[in-house]
């Protein structure tokens, strides 16, 4: 397990689903974690359940000055931060033709402006630590397009583009940058609109022959813990598909040997 032992972590939509995993998974790994969420409630549960330090702050990411807050109680708490998730994303399902300008600017300003809300406000707190590590969380929605995500797809991409360009700029403050692109994160972004459709359509498949098993919201945590510790210390400005194989290409059953 790679460790993070005396590492103070920032997580934001931590109050379920991924956010959730990830806070688990940071603190089981010695991590101090500050929950954050717009859900107060399952946050403040999540955070009094990590068996090591922690703490729950209400943010909304696209709130500058909740930012500023969650990253000024991080420092009275803990002492300061040694690396961020940016997890808070929210989803729109629909057709292009039936997706409003309105939803886009709302996937938009939660996807990509609370990201770079979150770097641009935790920079200077990681610079006085000597450096640490940013993970956003992106999607494979973000390295292939699919029908109906649309909004979300280029929210993905542009978190992607944010990744590397953080990288670079932070690099020299010995802060590294990097995405993980989950197949599947937050069950409960999707499933509202899975309550609308034939489900088994729309499920991404992969033939058993790939890989064993789907990857899940486990695997995306511990990719997350991975890029926080030192063990990936020469990596930054990168993606890291935890997809099962999915995007590696078709896979043709009844080919010779298969």
């Amino acid at each position: 397990m790679s460790r993070l032992d005396g590492r103070r972590v920032l997580v934001t939509g931590a109050a379920r689903g991924l956010g959730a995993e990830i806070a688990r998974c940071l603190s089981d790994a010695g991590a101090a974690v500050i929950v954050t969420d717009v859900l107060d409630d399952p946050g403040r549960a999540v955070a009094d359940a990590l068996p090591g330090p922690s703490l729950f702050r209400h943010l909304d990411v696209t709130n500058e000055d909740q930012w500023t807050a969650a990253v000024a109680a991080a420092g009275e708490h803990l002492g300061g931060l040694d690396g961020l998730v940016n997890n808070a994303g929210v989803l729109h399902m629909a057709p292009i033709e039936e997706t409003s300008v309105g939803d886009v600017a709302r996937i938009l300003s939660v996807n990509v402006i609370g990201p770079f809300l979150g770097i641009r406000t935790v920079a200077p707190a990681l610079r006085r630590a000597g450096g640490g590590a940013i993970v956003n969380i992106a999607s494979i929605d973000g390295v292939a397009g699919m029908n109906s995500v649309a909004a979300y797809s280029a929210s993905k991409f542009a978190v992607r583009g944010l990744t590397r360009s953080a990288a670079l700029e932070l690099g020299r403050d010995n802060i590294r940058v990097n995405a993980v692109c989950p197949a599947m994160g937050n069950p409960e972004m999707s499933q509202p609109f899975f309550d609308r459709i034939d489900v088994t359509r729309y499920m991404r498949h992969r033939p058993p022959d790939v890989m064993p098993a789907a990857a899940n919201a486990a695997d995306a945590a511990r990719m997350t813990r991975f890029l926080l510790s030192d063990d990936s210390i020469g990596c930054t400005g990168s993606d890291f598909l935890v997809d099962a194989g999915y995007l590696a290409g078709h896979f043709q059953p009844g080919l010779p040997g298969f």
